[in-house]
Protein backbone atom coordinates (compact mmCIF):
# COMPACT_ATOMS: atom_id res chain seq x y z
CA UNK A 1 0.00 0.00 0.00
CA UNK A 2 2.70 2.47 0.85
CA UNK A 3 4.94 1.56 -2.43
CA UNK A 4 1.45 2.12 -4.22
CA UNK A 5 0.01 5.47 -2.81
CA UNK A 6 3.55 7.20 -1.36
CA UNK A 7 3.05 9.69 -3.99
CA UNK A 8 -0.70 9.88 -4.75
CA UNK A 9 -1.23 12.88 -2.99
CA UNK A 10 1.57 14.99 -4.91
CA UNK A 11 0.56 13.24 -8.41
CA UNK A 12 -2.99 14.44 -8.15
CA UNK A 13 -1.92 17.54 -7.20
CA UNK A 14 0.68 18.04 -10.10
CA UNK A 15 -2.44 16.82 -12.10
CA UNK A 16 -4.84 19.78 -10.80
CA UNK A 17 -2.42 22.20 -11.19
CA UNK A 18 -1.64 21.36 -14.95
CA UNK A 19 -5.15 21.94 -15.95
CA UNK A 20 -6.03 24.40 -13.47
CA UNK A 21 -5.78 28.21 -15.70
CA UNK A 22 -2.78 29.97 -14.47
CA UNK A 23 -4.22 33.14 -13.53
CA UNK A 24 -5.58 31.26 -10.66
CA UNK A 25 -3.08 29.81 -9.29
CA UNK A 26 -2.38 30.71 -5.37
CA UNK A 27 1.01 31.99 -4.79
CA UNK A 28 1.48 29.06 -2.40
CA UNK A 29 1.43 26.65 -4.94
CA UNK A 30 3.85 28.77 -7.59
CA UNK A 31 6.93 26.09 -6.30
CA UNK A 32 5.63 23.79 -7.43
CA UNK A 33 4.05 25.00 -10.67
CA UNK A 34 8.25 25.72 -11.07
CA UNK A 35 9.12 22.28 -10.17
CA UNK A 36 6.06 21.18 -12.67
CA UNK A 37 7.28 23.33 -15.76
CA UNK A 38 10.74 21.44 -14.91
CA UNK A 39 9.50 18.03 -14.87
CA UNK A 40 7.13 18.59 -18.05
CA UNK A 41 10.65 20.46 -19.81
CA UNK A 42 12.70 17.63 -18.77
CA UNK A 43 10.04 15.27 -20.58
CA UNK A 44 9.94 16.89 -23.45
CA UNK A 45 13.75 17.22 -23.77
CA UNK A 46 13.78 13.31 -23.68
CA UNK A 47 10.61 13.01 -25.97
CA UNK A 48 12.64 15.55 -28.70
CA UNK A 49 15.95 14.17 -28.47
CA UNK A 50 15.52 10.61 -28.93
CA UNK A 51 13.52 11.87 -32.15
CA UNK A 52 15.98 13.90 -33.46
CA UNK A 53 18.82 11.03 -33.07
CA UNK A 54 16.47 8.91 -35.26
CA UNK A 55 15.48 11.06 -37.87
CA UNK A 56 19.63 12.21 -37.83
CA UNK A 57 20.48 8.86 -39.14
CA UNK A 58 17.67 8.82 -41.87
CA UNK A 59 17.03 5.71 -44.56
CA UNK A 60 19.14 3.77 -45.69
CA UNK A 61 20.84 4.59 -49.09
CA UNK A 62 20.79 1.22 -51.29
CA UNK A 63 22.95 2.60 -53.81
CA UNK A 64 26.25 3.63 -51.86
CA UNK A 65 25.88 1.08 -49.33
CA UNK A 66 26.24 -1.45 -52.56
CA UNK A 67 28.85 0.42 -54.34
CA UNK A 68 30.76 0.36 -50.76
CA UNK A 69 30.62 -3.50 -50.03
CA UNK A 70 31.77 -4.37 -53.22
CA UNK A 71 35.37 -5.42 -51.44
CA UNK A 72 32.63 -8.01 -49.08
CA UNK A 73 31.70 -9.68 -52.55
CA UNK A 74 28.67 -8.11 -52.21
CA UNK A 75 27.38 -8.59 -48.46
CA UNK A 76 26.48 -5.79 -47.07
CA UNK A 77 28.38 -5.78 -43.65
CA UNK A 78 28.80 -1.52 -43.52
CA UNK A 79 25.42 0.56 -44.35
CA UNK A 80 25.56 4.40 -45.89
CA UNK A 81 23.04 6.25 -44.26
CA UNK A 82 21.38 8.95 -46.45
CA UNK A 83 22.02 12.49 -44.15
CA UNK A 84 19.02 14.11 -42.34
CA UNK A 85 19.29 17.62 -42.16
CA UNK A 86 18.09 18.96 -39.18
CA UNK A 87 17.34 22.35 -38.69
CA UNK A 88 16.51 23.61 -35.28
CA UNK A 89 13.82 25.98 -34.92
CA UNK A 90 14.60 29.98 -34.19
CA UNK A 91 12.12 31.05 -31.78
CA UNK A 92 10.76 34.83 -31.08
CA UNK A 93 8.69 34.81 -28.09
CA UNK A 94 7.05 37.53 -27.54
CA UNK A 95 4.84 38.08 -24.59
CA UNK A 96 2.21 40.70 -23.01
CA UNK A 97 3.21 40.81 -19.19
CA UNK A 98 0.43 43.27 -18.06
CA UNK A 99 -2.22 42.43 -15.52
CA UNK A 100 -3.11 38.47 -15.30
CA UNK A 101 -2.13 37.76 -18.45
CA UNK A 102 1.35 38.13 -17.24
CA UNK A 103 1.36 35.02 -15.16
CA UNK A 104 0.70 32.95 -18.53
CA UNK A 105 4.08 34.34 -19.71
CA UNK A 106 6.10 33.94 -16.88
CA UNK A 107 5.23 30.28 -17.68
CA UNK A 108 5.70 30.06 -21.05
CA UNK A 109 9.20 31.81 -21.11
CA UNK A 110 10.12 29.26 -18.45
CA UNK A 111 8.99 26.83 -20.89
CA UNK A 112 11.48 27.47 -23.31
CA UNK A 113 14.04 28.46 -21.65
CA UNK A 114 14.08 25.02 -20.07
CA UNK A 115 14.44 23.40 -23.15
CA UNK A 116 17.76 24.69 -24.39
CA UNK A 117 19.06 21.16 -25.98
CA UNK A 118 16.72 21.12 -28.18
CA UNK A 119 15.07 24.91 -28.77
CA UNK A 120 18.30 26.78 -28.58
CA UNK A 121 17.93 30.03 -29.98
CA UNK A 122 15.38 31.86 -28.34
CA UNK A 123 15.28 35.59 -28.43
CA UNK A 124 12.60 37.03 -25.60
CA UNK A 125 10.52 40.46 -26.01
CA UNK A 126 8.49 41.02 -23.34
CA UNK A 127 5.61 45.06 -23.62
CA UNK A 128 2.91 46.45 -21.94
CA UNK A 129 3.23 49.90 -23.34
CA UNK A 130 6.69 49.60 -24.54
CA UNK A 131 8.75 46.69 -25.95
CA UNK A 132 11.49 45.51 -24.76
CA UNK A 133 14.41 42.47 -25.35
CA UNK A 134 15.21 40.27 -22.91
CA UNK A 135 17.51 37.47 -24.38
CA UNK A 136 20.10 38.65 -22.66
CA UNK A 137 19.09 38.32 -18.92
CA UNK A 138 17.55 35.30 -19.88
CA UNK A 139 21.21 34.01 -20.56
CA UNK A 140 23.06 35.02 -17.94
CA UNK A 141 20.56 34.97 -14.76
CA UNK A 142 18.93 32.47 -13.19
CA UNK A 143 15.41 31.98 -15.22
CA UNK A 144 13.34 32.87 -12.26
CA UNK A 145 14.82 36.53 -11.18
CA UNK A 146 15.30 36.89 -15.33
CA UNK A 147 11.32 36.48 -15.21
CA UNK A 148 10.83 39.01 -12.78
CA UNK A 149 13.17 41.53 -14.32
CA UNK A 150 11.64 41.15 -17.10
CA UNK A 151 7.91 41.44 -15.81
CA UNK A 152 8.73 44.06 -13.35
CA UNK A 153 10.57 46.35 -15.87
CA UNK A 154 8.19 46.38 -19.15
CA UNK A 155 4.68 45.22 -17.17
CA UNK A 156 4.39 48.70 -15.23
CA UNK A 157 1.78 50.25 -18.16
CA UNK A 158 -1.67 50.25 -20.14
CA UNK A 159 -1.27 47.06 -23.37
CA UNK A 160 -0.20 48.74 -26.74
CA UNK A 161 0.17 46.10 -29.41
CA UNK A 162 0.77 48.79 -32.21
CA UNK A 163 3.76 50.06 -30.75
CA UNK A 164 5.13 46.98 -29.25
CA UNK A 165 4.55 45.20 -32.77
CA UNK A 166 5.89 48.18 -34.41
CA UNK A 167 9.17 47.91 -32.28
CA UNK A 168 9.34 44.11 -32.65
CA UNK A 169 9.69 44.81 -36.36
CA UNK A 170 12.40 47.62 -36.23
CA UNK A 171 14.46 45.12 -33.87
CA UNK A 172 14.02 42.06 -35.37
CA UNK A 173 13.14 42.72 -39.24
CA UNK A 174 16.90 42.21 -40.88
CA UNK A 175 16.86 38.64 -38.36
CA UNK A 176 14.41 36.81 -39.73
CA UNK A 177 13.60 34.26 -41.85
CA UNK A 178 11.89 31.08 -43.36
CA UNK A 179 13.08 28.71 -40.26
CA UNK A 180 11.66 31.77 -37.80
CA UNK A 181 8.87 31.05 -35.86
CA UNK A 182 7.10 34.23 -33.91
CA UNK A 183 5.30 33.08 -30.92
CA UNK A 184 3.06 35.98 -29.57
CA UNK A 185 1.47 35.37 -26.05
CA UNK A 186 -1.56 38.18 -25.48
CA UNK A 187 -5.05 38.99 -25.31
CA UNK A 188 -4.56 41.34 -28.18
CA UNK A 189 -6.58 43.75 -26.31
CA UNK A 190 -5.25 46.97 -27.57
CA UNK A 191 -7.67 49.65 -25.08
CA UNK A 192 -9.00 50.48 -28.37
CA UNK A 193 -5.98 51.49 -30.14
CA UNK A 194 -4.02 50.80 -33.15
CA UNK A 195 -3.58 46.98 -32.91
CA UNK A 196 -0.40 46.97 -35.18
CA UNK A 197 -2.16 44.46 -37.97
CA UNK A 198 0.58 46.46 -40.66
CA UNK A 199 3.74 45.26 -38.91
CA UNK A 200 2.49 42.07 -38.22
CA UNK A 201 1.83 40.88 -41.92
CA UNK A 202 4.85 42.43 -42.55
CA UNK A 203 6.76 40.19 -39.80
CA UNK A 204 4.25 36.86 -41.10
CA UNK A 205 5.60 37.38 -44.83
CA UNK A 206 8.96 37.04 -43.93
CA UNK A 207 9.02 34.40 -41.09
CA UNK A 208 8.36 30.70 -41.27
CA UNK A 209 4.95 30.85 -39.24
CA UNK A 210 3.47 33.44 -36.37
CA UNK A 211 1.62 31.38 -33.61
CA UNK A 212 -0.35 33.35 -31.39
CA UNK A 213 -1.94 32.19 -27.88
CA UNK A 214 -4.49 34.08 -26.09
CA UNK A 215 -5.04 33.04 -22.41
CA UNK A 216 -8.55 33.89 -22.61
CA UNK A 217 -11.74 31.98 -23.74
CA UNK A 218 -12.67 32.31 -27.27
CA UNK A 219 -15.96 33.13 -26.01
CA UNK A 220 -14.30 36.41 -25.65
CA UNK A 221 -12.03 37.31 -28.36
CA UNK A 222 -13.04 39.96 -30.63
CA UNK A 223 -15.36 41.41 -27.47
CA UNK A 224 -14.61 44.84 -26.22
CA UNK A 225 -11.38 46.37 -27.12
CA UNK A 226 -10.12 42.72 -28.56
CA UNK A 227 -8.45 43.00 -31.69
CA UNK A 228 -8.03 39.08 -32.44
CA UNK A 229 -10.13 39.36 -35.69
CA UNK A 230 -7.88 42.02 -37.34
CA UNK A 231 -4.66 40.04 -35.87
CA UNK A 232 -5.33 36.48 -36.71
CA UNK A 233 -5.43 37.08 -40.27
CA UNK A 234 -1.58 37.59 -40.13
CA UNK A 235 -1.51 34.32 -37.85
CA UNK A 236 -0.54 30.93 -38.94
CA UNK A 237 -1.93 29.12 -36.33
CA UNK A 238 -4.30 30.40 -33.21
CA UNK A 239 -4.41 28.87 -29.95
CA UNK A 240 -6.45 29.43 -26.69
CA UNK A 241 -3.99 28.34 -24.06
CA UNK A 242 -4.42 29.55 -20.55
CA UNK A 243 -3.44 26.14 -18.49
CA UNK A 244 0.23 24.51 -18.47
CA UNK A 245 -1.42 21.35 -20.02
CA UNK A 246 -1.79 23.85 -22.80
CA UNK A 247 1.50 25.16 -22.52
CA UNK A 248 3.41 21.77 -22.60
CA UNK A 249 1.23 20.53 -26.08
CA UNK A 250 2.37 23.87 -27.75
CA UNK A 251 6.26 23.85 -27.22
CA UNK A 252 5.67 20.54 -27.88
CA UNK A 253 4.59 20.78 -31.44
CA UNK A 254 7.13 23.39 -31.64
CA UNK A 255 9.77 21.20 -30.91
CA UNK A 256 8.84 18.42 -33.24
CA UNK A 257 7.93 20.36 -36.42
CA UNK A 258 12.03 20.81 -35.62
CA UNK A 259 12.57 17.00 -36.03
Amino acid sequence: LQLYTANAARNLREEILENTPIGRIDLRDFKLMQELVGKLARKLISLHSRRRKVSKRGDIDIRKTIRNNMKNDGVLFDPIWKRTRVDRPKIIAVCDVSGSVAQVSRFLLMFLYSLGEIIPKVRAFTFSNQLGEVTSEFENLDLEVAISQAINKWGMGSTDYGGALSELERITSNNIDRKTTILILGDARSNYGDPGSNPLKRLQEKAKRVIWLNPEPKSFWNTGDSEMRRLSAYCNQLHHCRTLKHLERIVSDIARKAV
